[in-house]
């Protein structure tokens, strides 16, 4: 059955003469490949569902799965539809989804079409002066660098004396260093890391570093194998308040996503109010 099957896949015109279907309506310029009651399946969705590449074996299994999945889903679905006599219910939940669908849709093509999403810096930084509350960290954050160097670099008493310094000659130092011992190096200076990122790529007897951060820190640690250097330019504590740059495209989207709601219940408003002065409701009992 199967390679009759793959046969018709490949040569859509042999069931051009089939006569064994019931007289149902086919999609135009569609192969069908096997048909239960009213439902279809045609040779373009298997074709399309196929994944590529496969051999001549695999794609006869898959096809025989996929037409007895098919088979058994549209057999499941017509038992159910004989089984269940009472669709009061169910007619009203795809009513519901039905709509729903319409009002998501109609929202998407006025926001896309009419609403216009621009948010000013100047009310981005009023939100966050307004809502510190919003931003308090769960977890320290701070900027700086790190370096992993192996315990036997020739490096090492070099890197010491320049790993607090942050100008361009260190820098390019540190990083030659990192590159000529095949170390590791991350200069996170210009951007915030949670204090849990940045412990877990030093050694595991590392602990109390929290208690211990502030502006201008700096640590050296060491296993049996590597020498590791911490330099803390900022630091922001648990409880603080997380830092505008973090939050600032946060912001944003929370104040578009504000606009839009507000810019959808305008529009219902104003649906509301003209249904009304048309006299397009009609209200039985006390006027709404």
């Amino acid at each position: 059955m199967v390679n009759a099957l793959l046969v018709a896949i490949l040569l859509p015109a042999m069931f051009l003469s089939c006569t064994r279907m019931r007289q149902v309506w086919i999609e135009q310029g569609k192969t069908p490949l096997a048909q239960i009651g009213n439902d279809i399946l045609y040779a373009e969705d298997l074709r399309q569902a196929m994944p590529f590449g496969l051999s001549e074996t695999d794609s006869a299994v898959f096809a025989d799965r996929y037409i007895r999945n098919w088979a058994q889903d549209v057999l499941f679905y017509q038992n159910a539809i004989r089984n269940i006599p009472d669709t009061k219910d169910i007619e009203r939940l795809v009513e519901n989804y039905r709509r729903s669908l319409y009002e998501h849709e109609y929202q998407r093509r006025l926001v896309q079409q009419k609403f216009s999403p621009q948010i000013t810096a100047q009310e981005i930084e009023d939100f966050y002066d307004a809502n510190p509350q919003l931003f308090k960290l769960n977890s320290t954050l701070l900027k700086g660098m790190l370096l992993k160097l192996p315990v036997k670099s020739g490096d090492i008493a070099r890197i010491r004396k320049i790993y607090t310094r942050t100008d361009d000659e260190a820098f390019e130092e540190i990083e030659k260093a990192s590159i000529r011992n095949s170390g590791r190096c991350d200069f996170f200076y210009d951007s915030w890391r949670s204090l849990s990122e940045v412990e877990i790529l030093l050694p595991p007897t590392v602990s109390g570093l929290d208690g211990r951060l502030g502006p201008d820190a700096h640590f050296e640690f060491s296993d049996s194998s590597s020498i590791y250097f911490l330099n803390v330019s900022e630091v922001v504590p648990k409880g603080g308040t997380e830092p505008f740059e973090n939050v600032q495209g946060r912001i944003r989207s929370l104040l578009i996503n504000s606009n839009e709601v507000e810019y959808m219940r305008m529009i219902k408003e104003e649906l509301y109010d003209y249904a009304i002065e048309n006299d397009k409701i009609t209200f039985y009992g006390e006027e709404k």
